[in-house]
């Protein structure tokens, strides 16, 4: 059972939701979820966990996110034309989150200790120990749906932070992410990535984003082969349908795994 226990807290600029146990005399420490919300949806999906019974975790949802800016890695042109470009400022904003809004969470939280301090170095994020006594709790998962799905993975080649990825709906149509994926190491930290599609997203005319299936499919297979406990899920209907339970599908999966 996970329970209804929620509290906010502002951070960095962003909105963000606690939901979960933050008793600070729990004896055991829970796993983290953080999730970027696309439009407010933490509250449904976790209630979608609620409903399939996922085991107790806390879960992190922060809003407000700059979507064509702070979830995508590399500069691309608007994919639509009255869409926007993709601005490239993950690794800004990859850093903004294990620097100041991760440790927010953990203190907001009363996760036992607080965050370490991330540094951009090179090209890899990694954490050095605070000197607040905080630390991290026993594992911790990022989540995201559609372009933060996306994000999700590329920090897995970008920061040793996280336990597990899920990238439900993930924009893994995005230019150039084959190649980044190949030509890069995922993190030696990553024990689990879960995938999913809705079964008619690569069904469109826009030649680019009808490539998502197929290369989900091959980042599943290419991450299975390096010994990595990846699942790749095909939900029913386009990339909109279900979104917080096909969310909810992916936590649950990670958490009992």
């Amino acid at each position: 059972m996970i329970d209804d226990e929620k509290r906010e807290i502002t951070a960095a600029g962003k909105k963000i939701e606690i939901f979960g146990g933050m008793q600070s005399d729990r004896k055991i420490e829970l796993p983290l979820v953080i999730y970027h919300a696309v439009h407010g949806e933490g509250s449904r999906v976790w209630e979608e966990c609620r409903n399939i019974k996922c085991p107790p975790f806390l879960f992190a949802v922060i809003n407000d996110v700059n979507w064509n800016k702070e979830m995508s890695p590399w500069e691309i042109p608007p994919i639509f034309s009255n869409d926007e470009a993709c601005s490239g400022g993950a690794d800004a904003y990859l850093t903004k989150l294990t620097d100041e809004i991760m440790p927010a969470v953990y203190g907001a939280a009363s996760i036992a200790g607080a965050a370490g301090r991330t540094t951009l170095a090179g090209d890899w994020v990694s954490c050095s120990a605070s000197s607040d006594g905080i630390k991290t709790p026993g594992r911790v998962f990022l989540a995201g749906y559609s372009l933060a799905g996306l994000f999700a993975v590329y920090a897995a080649y970008r920061t040793d932070l996280f336990s597990g990825i899920i990238s439900a709906s993930g924009s893994l149509w995005y230019p150039d992410i084959m190649e980044f994926i190949k030509s890069h190491q995922i993190s030696h930290n990553i024990n689990s990535v879960y995938l999913s599609l809705g079964d008619k997203e690569r069904r469109t005319r826009n030649p680019l984003l009808a490539q998502v299936e197929d290369n989900t499919i091959e980042i599943e297979r290419y991450l299975c082969a390096q010994g990595i406990n990846t699942i790749y899920e095909s939900n029913p209907g386009n990339h909109y349908r279900d979104a917080e339970l096909r969310v909810a599908r992916g936590i649950r999966w990670t958490l009992i795994i």
